[in-house]
């Protein structure tokens, strides 16, 4: 028995696929330039790297409090140091699912896909309130 079916992706799909393998591409170059930065001293880092020994056995809050490190969004106000420019690259391949799933609900509000719109906006609401730390679990 043969099976001629072929599959074909959705429009959707394929959108989703090109902005995902975008967005990951210059998450990565983001990432390794601004590391690159960091290691060449192109930008000094906020805690020196001869320094960095002595606070790596440290607990994490006496971590943040001896090296002044940012916490939260602070980090944002600190890209110009090495050791925090990094975080940038992070934020972008962070933020992919995000920026594809909106995507997606445009893309289902134009269809009028009202149920897949609905599911995708509620993913889009958890991302977001996760993203904004109102929700906090502490051990």
């Amino acid at each position: 028995m043969e099976n001629n079916s072929t599959f074909v992706n959705i429009p959707e799909q394929q959108q989703y696929s090109k902005i995902l393998y975008y967005l990951n591409l210059i998450g990565l170059f983001i990432l390794v330039s601004g590391f690159t930065l960091y290691l060449t001293g192109v930008f000094s880092p906020l805690v020196p790297l001869e320094e960095l020994p002595r606070y790596w056995s440290l607990p994490l809050d006496q971590y943040l409090e001896k090296t002044n490190m940012p916490t939260g969004w602070q980090w944002t106000s600190k890209l110009v140091y090495g050791d925090v420019t990094p975080l940038l690259g992070i934020a972008v391949l962070a933020s992919v699912t995000f920026v594809c799933y909106f995507v997606l609900l445009l893309q289902f509000l134009k269809r009028g896909v009202k149920i897949l719109a609905l599911i995708v906006s509620i993913e889009l609401l958890l991302i977001m309130l996760s993203a904004s730390n109102l929700i906090q679990i502490t051990h």
